[in-house]
C-alpha cells in the first residue's frame, strides 16, 4: 500500500482518481514474472502486517528494523538480502513504469450533453467515459 501512496505523489498523477491508480497498481503487479510478484506480494505482505501492529512510524521503523520483511523473505526464498532488494527494486521500477504509461495514454470524454439528450433528461447528471 505505501508503494500507491509514493506512485500518487508524483505529480503527473495527482489528478487521477486514487481507485483507478490502485486498479492500475493491481494491474501491474500482475505483470510481474512470477518470481517478482511472489517475492514482491511476500514482502508487501509483511511490511503491511508490521504496519498493521504498529502504533505511530516510530515504532513501525523499529519493527521494520527486528523483523525485516527482506530477510524474511531471503529466509523464505532461499536467496540473499543483495538479490531480494535487486528483484524489489526492479519490481518497483517496472510497476512504475506500466503505471506511468497507462496514465499517459488516459483520456476522459465528457459525455454528459450525449446521455442528457438521449434520455431527455435536463438535471446536473455527469457522464464521463475512460479510455485507456
Amino acid at each position: 500500500m505505501k508503494h500507491i501512496m509514493e506512485i500518487m505523489k508524483v505529480s503527473s498523477m495527482k489528478s487521477i482518481n486514487p481507485i483507478l491508480i490502485k486498479f492500475l497498481y493491481r494491474s501491474a503487479v500482475s505483470k510481474l514474472s512470477d518470481q517478482k510478484r511472489e517475492i514482491y506480494q511476500f514482502i508487501e505482505s509483511k511490511e503491511n502486517q508490521l504496519e498493521e501492529i504498529s502504533f505511530n512510524e516510530m515504532q513501525f521503523i523499529q519493527l521494520m528494523s527486528e523483523r525485516s520483511p527482506y530477510k524474511a523473505a531471503a529466509d523464505h526464498f532461499s536467496l540473499d538480502i543483495t538479490s531480494i532488494k535487486e528483484v524489489m527494486d526492479e519490481a518497483h521500477a517496472e510497476i512504475d513504469q506500466v503505471i506511468k504509461e497507462r496514465c499517459n495514454r488516459i483520456k476522459w470524454i465528457d459525455y454528459s450533453d450525449t446521455m442528457r439528450n438521449k434520455q431527455g433528461r435536463k438535471d446536473n447528471q455527469w457522464s464521463f467515459i475512460f479510455v485507456s
